[in-house]
């Protein structure tokens, strides 16, 4: 008498055929149950998955995998609907039906059926499996080819970075604009370009503000040509990458994008500073016409005994004043900064202090990110255990290693990037602090480029002066906030010191490189 076939039925469906084609779990499984009663086979199991057949790392399929293991040489059957439900890779459908062999068990389609006994049934299971993996690499062509010719017309349609949104136009055509976050975005890159405080730094303070935003997003975001309006496309075939003009908005200048990429690289562009300035006129390019409001410029005239210097407007406004009267007053407006000896103190102690705790935070981000490169190393083992115990196919194992040792690269590099750097912040802070209680003296004394710096430094706009006198200059962000702090240090009508004073601290107010003159 036969022994009856033991039959454990395996039910696959994705998300996507399900809603492309109709496929359905139920029907799978009323479809395999008919059969295997108009067989006589006795159902043993139902497994039911919905995940993708290109490979066979599939959770369920591997608990049913095990199962089969330990029922080895049974007499049983795998059944499934078609051979696309048993897999869409026919590489590894041939290796997994040889494991399934040896394990005595015959894996069989019951829309497909075929009795491989016969030789020409082979020619049938290569084309059952062949039909599928064809597809796919049809439909991955298609898309590749659709996305690249949409990238080359200048159109962003993946998922929208951070700083935009997707939309689509009237017609359908998909697109990216700028959201809320567009402003963080431009926030990052332009204190990146200050090269005052590192790129992790920054992200960290972007997460403060409200940007949330992970490590390794951030550094894909910062080197992202998108962000001034080019989109990538890569090298194909005989095509070179390209970089192609957006159709969206761009968020920063090239210019911007540029000088932040020399950063990060280590090759800070060099400042172009006219070495040809006269000492006579300092202020040359610092000066705004009070009447016009272009840029100043400065020439001398020739007396009977001496040459004469001036500073005037080119646009027949007929702005004219002396050097040598608006170059003593620039001297009264630093000594306004020199004076602020306490409120100088106090910030740098501030300073001082965030910079303490940023080393911390650094030393802990650092371990978190080991933690996550530990996990990646131990990925590539289990997957290395797999491919020798001939469960992964050996060009599986090499993507999921060269991914894995991609990201492992990308983190080592951002760890040594946000290495704490506190000393030489305190080289900057003495320097940059003990330049703010002199700084007056120090230009007085100082060459026309020394002095082009200084001004560079501390004025966030252009000068205009009045008559004899400046208008109210503009600071840089910092140097703003000293010297409003020192309102508060001024003491009440009794004379003793307020101490409910509030700085705002994080931004380094340094950029003059040290002179050996100072």
């Amino acid at each position: 008498m036969m022994q009856t076939k033991k039959a454990y039925l395996y039910i696959r469906v994705s998300t996507d055929e399900q809603a492309d084609k109709g496929y359905s779990l139920k029907y799978q499984e009323d479809s395999l149950k008919r059969f295997c009663e108009y067989q006589g086979y006795e159902v043993v199991a139902v497994y039911k998955e919905d995940y993708s057949a290109k490979t066979f790392n599939r959770p369920v399929f591997r608990q049913l995998l095990t199962i089969l293991k330990k029922n080895r040489n049974q007499n049983s059957l795998l059944l499934f609907t078609k051979w696309d439900r048993f897999s869409r890779n026919a590489p590894e459908a041939y290796a997994m039906i040889s494991q399934l062999n040896k394990l005595g068990v015959e894996p069989q389609a019951s829309e497909q059926p075929l009795d491989m006994a016969i030789p020409e049934s082979k020619i049938m299971l290569a084309f059952y499996l062949s039909a599928p993996d064809a597809d796919n690499a049809r439909r991955a062509l298609n898309v590749k080819t659709t996305m690249r010719t949409i990238k080359k017309g200048g159109r962003w349609v993946s998922t929208a970075p951070k700083g935009f949104k997707n939309i689509r136009y009237e017609d359908g055509r998909a697109t990216i604009v700028p959201n809320e976050n567009a402003k963080h975005v431009v926030w990052v890159f332009e204190e990146i370009a200050k090269d005052i405080l590192s790129a992790d730094e920054v992200r960290r303070l972007a997460n403060k503000r409200g940007f949330a935003v992970s490590r390794s997003y951030f550094w894909t975001m910062i080197r992202n040509p998108l962000y001034y309006g080019k989109i990538f496309v890569p090298a194909y075939k005989d095509e070179q990458a390209d970089l192609i003009d957006s159709v969206h908005e761009a968020l920063i200048s090239e210019e911007l994008f540029n000088k932040v990429q020399d950063i990060l690289n280590g090759k800070k562009r060099a400042t172009n500073v006219n070495v040809h300035q006269q000492e006579e006129l300092p202020l040359r390019g610092f000066l705004t016409c009070s009447r016009c409001g272009s840029r100043l410029t400065g020439s001398a005239s020739k007396g009977k005994l001496l040459r004469y210097f001036y500073y005037h407007c080119q646009h027949g406004c007929k702005e004219r004043y002396r050097a040598d009267l608006a170059n003593k007053e620039a001297i009264s407006e630093l000594q306004v900064i020199s004076a602020k000896k306490e409120a100088l103190q106090l910030y740098r102690i501030i300073l001082e202090k965030e910079l303490k705790k940023t080393s911390k935070e650094v030393g802990e981000d650092n371990k978190k990110v080991i933690t996550e490169i530990n996990k990646h190393r131990e990925r590539i083992a289990n997957a290395e255990t797999m491919m020798l115990d001939k469960e992964m196919d050996i060009s599986e194992y090499k993507a999921i290693k060269g991914r894995y040792e991609t990201k492992i690269r990308q983190l080592e590099a951002e760890m040594q990037n946000a290495t704490p750097r506190t000393a030489d912040y305190r080289k900057y802070l003495d320097f940059g602090f003990n330049l703010l209680q002199n700084v007056d003296t120090v230009y007085a004394g100082g060459n026309a480029h020394l002095k082009n710096q200084i001004l560079c430094s501390i004025f966030a706009e252009k000068l205009v002066f009045e008559e004899t006198k400046y208008r109210t200059p503009v600071y840089h962000e910092a140097l703003a906030l000293i010297l409003n702090a020192d309102k508060d240090l001024g003491g009440n009508e009794k004379g003793q010191s307020q101490n409910n004073l509030t700085l705002s601290s994080g931004v380094v107010p340094t950029g003059i490189e040290p002179v050996s003159k100072v």
